[in-house]
């Protein structure tokens, strides 16, 4: 007795299964894309990061970096309301105008001074989200 394949019985050729696969693959990319955004976890919450504990200043007069301008470091009087305290340090701003102040805590919040020759002083305290991240700028 002999058989025979019938036509429908045929396996599917090689092209036509990578074609549907591909196919598939599209579907599926497309279905998994939506228009609502997706959710994104929260960031956790900022702490100070115990390696930095130097903050850089910047001493300008008219956006202009000065040198050797005495700037004095303090921490605040109040800390509710951050004004400088008495200065425990003083240090004069390098030839591009920077202060460097190393030996910080990494949680602490600090005031810095620029005493400019006419009597004129700017200043700005900061907590460590600030001075630990970016730079303090401190002039006219």
């Amino acid at each position: 007795m002999r058989v025979e394949k019938r036509r429908n019985d045929a396996p599917m050729p090689k092209v036509l299964l990578l074609v549907l696969a591909v196919a598939a693959l599209a579907i599926a990319a497309c279905h998994g894309s939506s228009s609502s955004p997706t959710p994104t976890p929260s960031p956790a919450s900022p702490s100070p990061n115990p390696s930095v504990s130097m903050a850089t200043i910047l001493v300008t007069i008219n956006g202009t970096p000065v040198p050797k301008i005495p700037v004095e470091e303090s921490t605040p009087r109040v800390p509710a309301s951050p004004r400088p305290g008495k200065p425990f340090f003083i240090k004069d701003s390098g030839k591009k105008g920077y202060a460097r102040f190393s030996g910080l805590k990494p949680s602490g919040t600090y005031c810095w001074v620029a005493v400019f020759g006419s009597g004129f002083k700017s200043s700005e305290c900061a907590g460590w989200a600030v001075w630990q991240t970016s730079i303090i700028y401190l002039g006219t």
